[in-house]
């Protein structure tokens, strides 16, 4: 029977799981995972923060997914990994594997800052131990400073805000959410969002003395709790230790193979084919890790499987404010303001090459859908578009399977 060896606990390997699952039963899965506690939705960590949802609640499949499918699981940080002798090592014990799957996913990124050693209570957003670590230093009616105004960093400060009574975001860039918004939809979020959060934007952090961050501009400002929302890096050493491919993340083809024979990469880890500007990059989405990771699930376990196309995409809600946006903020700009709804689609050669929705999302979807399929729009109207419900640009059929029956066509 073959051995399937796959590293890390994250969506990516769920999706290996299933992949491989679909195709041979009874397959000989191993799970080796840094990350010592059974699979669970890292975007939820947010919600049981915010006390949305309980601890449990976030293994999305229940404790005890791995034994429901019959995996075994390893609770330790793989070390290295010997392509020739096909074996994994992790505390110093060998597990042997006909086909390799490496989803170690990112970890945040802690840039050297001056003083950073003498801030008695920091911390980073990213795992569920994060999360539990942050709750027990938080305390009713402090103050935490957030450095970091991207995705991360935002839905930290809607978890933090339920423990505390002031709540600062720094940032270097202008404004908030900079990765999936535009000037113009960020300085929106901004000004829905500032009475809730105190923003520095546009702020070089320089130092910290003590628990005081210190800016370039000399501004100070006091806390009683950090976090450090910087971004992540794809942890990739595994393989460029063993002379793999990789650029910023793992280069994989679109069975998900990397360039190392029986070994596939999947999740925050990879580099993706990006649809709209036709290159390969980090992506680091939810839906495209277990994609990815069930495609190269269904290829280890012998099943001829694809993932060609992705787009960069973000939805999420912040204090109540509904955010979407996917593509890429380029070519002509169409927006439409209707109410305190805001959207602007961008596009170029008569496609779609991206959109912010801010507010009701129910054109998401079909948004998407003409960005990743490169489907032309002809002369139609992009103002309604935006806001109208004339599909006619879409064959019936086609209308009908894009749209689930929610309009009618």
């Amino acid at each position: 029977m073959k051995k399937y060896v796959l590293i890390g606990g994250s969506i990516a390997t769920e999706g290996a799981i299933e992949g491989i699952l679909s195709v041979t039963k009874n397959a000989d899965i191993t799970v080796i995972c840094g990350e010592k506690r059974p699979l669970y939705s890292r975007p939820l960590i947010s919600y049981a923060l915010e006390k949305k949802t309980t601890d449990d609640k976030i293994y999305f499949h229940g404790e005890d997914y791995y034994e429901k499918k019959g995996v075994k699981t390893v609770y330790a940080e793989a070390s290295a990994i010997d392509p020739v002798k096909q074996v994994v090592l992790a505390e110093g014990i060998a597990y042997p594997y006909d086909e390799l799957l490496v989803a170690t996913g990112s970890k945040p990124f802690v840039p050297p800052i001056k003083g950073l050693d003498g801030v008695t209570k920091k911390h980073t957003f990213y795992t569920m131990d994060d999360m539990l670590a942050l709750r027990a230093d938080l305390e009713q009616g402090g103050k935490v400073l957030i450095v970091g105004a991207g995705l991360i960093g935002m839905k930290c400060a809607e978890g933090v805000k339920e423990y505390v009574d002031e709540v600062v975001i720094a940032d270097m860039a202008p404004r908030p959410l900079p990765a999936a918004t535009t000037p113009e939809a960020g300085a929106i979020v901004e000004e829905r969002l500032s009475s809730i959060v105190d923003f520095r934007l546009s702020a070089a952090l320089d130092h910290f003395d003590g628990n005081k961050a210190v800016f370039g501009s000399g501004e100070e400002v006091e806390f009683d709790v950090l976090v450090l929302a910087l971004g992540v890096r794809p942890q990739v050493a595994l393989l460029k230790e063993i002379g793999a491919e990789v650029n910023r993340g793992i280069v994989v083809n679109e069975k998900m193979q990397t360039s190392l024979p029986h070994i596939y990469a999947a999740g925050d880890v990879v580099e993706s084919y990006e649809a709209v500007g036709e290159n390969k990059r980090l992506l680091q989405l939810f839906p495209s890790a277990y994609l990815g990771g069930k495609t190269a699930g269904r290829n280890m376990a012998g099943e001829e499987s694809v993932f060609l196309t992705d787009i960069p995409m973000n939805a999420t809600v912040l204090f109540g404010v509904r955010i979407t946006s996917a593509g890429l903020f380029v070519g002509e700009k169409t927006e439409v303001t209707l109410g305190e709804d805001y959207r602007a689609l961008y596009t170029e050669g008569g496609r779609i090459n991206g959109f912010i929705l801010i507010g009701d999302s129910a054109r998401a979807g079909i948004l998407t859908d003409f960005i990743r399929k490169k489907r032309p729009i002809g002369d139609m109207d992009k103002k309604e578009l935006l806001a109208g419900r004339d599909l006619s640009i879409y064959p019936a059929e086609e209308r009908k399977a894009a749209l689930g029956g929610k309009y009618e066509i």
